[in-house]
C-alpha cells in the first residue's frame, strides 16, 4: 500500500460493524466510518461529544451488524443553559442587529466558557465574525448567532459555513423583540447534520441539575 494511503486510512479508518458481537467504540478523540447492515455511519469523538450518525442508506442489505445508537454531549447542563441564556440577553441588547458568540469547552476543568468573537460586519440581516482559535484548554463548541426580530432558522449562508467547520453545535435565536424567543440548534460535522432544536428548547425552559447533557438520537438524511 502507498504510504500516503496507509497514513490516511490509519487517521480515518473504515470498520465493518460485527454482526455477532458488540462493536468496540472509539476511546480516543478521533473519527472513523462504520459500514453497518443498513448503510454507512460516521463515529466522531471529541472531548465534548461522542456520536454515531448515519451518512447514507445502503441500496442493498449488507452482511454486517447494526450500528449502535449514540449521541452523548459531555457538557454540564447548567453551564450550557447559562451560556446560551447569557448570549440571548446580549443578543437582545444588540437587536435588531445580529449578534454572535461561541461557547467553549475546557477538557481539563470540564468548564464551559463564553467568547464574543471579533465582528467583521453585521446588519439586521447578516453577520460575519471570526472563529476563535482552538487550544488544548479552549475548544470552540457552540457557534451561536442571532436573527434580531426574525425567526430562528439556518440560512443558506449558515449551510455553507457550517460544512467547513469541525464538529460543533450551531445555535440560532430569533424573535428577540418578543417575550418568548425562537431557537434552533443542530450538530454539524463532516457534512452531517442532526437537528436537536426540540431538545435545546426544552432544557432552556427547564435548567434542572444534571452532571452531563446526554441524549440518544439517530439522524435523518
Amino acid at each position: 500500500m502507498n504510504p500516503l494511503d496507509a497514513t490516511l486510512q490509519a487517521a480515518c479508518p473504515t470498520v465493518m460493524v460485527p454482526r455477532y458481537e458488540g462493536l468496540p467504540l472509539l476511546n480516543d478523540d478521533s473519527h472513523r466510518f462504520l459500514i453497518a447492515g443498513d448503510g454507512l455511519y460516521a463515529e466522531v469523538r471529541r472531548p465534548w461529544i461522542h456520536a454515531i450518525l448515519k451518512v447514507t442508506d445502503s441500496p442493498i442489505p449488507l452482511p454486517y451488524g447494526p450500528a449502535p445508537r449514540l449521541f452523548n454531549i459531555n457538557l454540564h447542563r447548567r453551564a450550557l443553559v447559562g451560556g446560551l441564556q447569557h448570549f440571548i440577553r446580549r443578543a437582545r441588547e444588540v437587536s435588531p442587529l445580529e449578534h454572535a458568540a461561541w461557547l467553549t469547552y475546557d477538557p481539563v476543568e470540564g468548564a464551559v466558557g463564553y467568547i464574543e468573537p471579533e465582528i467583521i460586519s453585521r446588519s439586521e440581516g447578516h453577520i460575519q465574525y471570526h472563529r476563535p482559535d482552538a487550544t488544548p484548554r479552549c475548544l470552540p463548541v457552540v457557534d451561536a448567532h442571532s436573527h434580531g426580530m426574525l425567526p430562528a432558522f439556518f440560512s443558506g449562508t449558515d449551510e455553507r459555513d457550517d460544512r467547513t467547520d469541525d464538529a460543533k453545535l450551531a445555535f440560532v435565536v430569533g424573535n428577540l423583540d418578543k417575550a418568548e424567543v425562537t431557537v434552533t440548534m443542530r450538530f454539524v460535522g463532516f457534512g452531517l447534520t442532526l437537528d436537536i432544536s426540540e431538545w435545546i428548547a426544552s432544557i432552556l425552559h427547564n435548567d434542572g441539575v444534571a452532571s452531563n447533557t446526554e441524549m440518544g438520537a439517530e439522524n435523518d438524511h
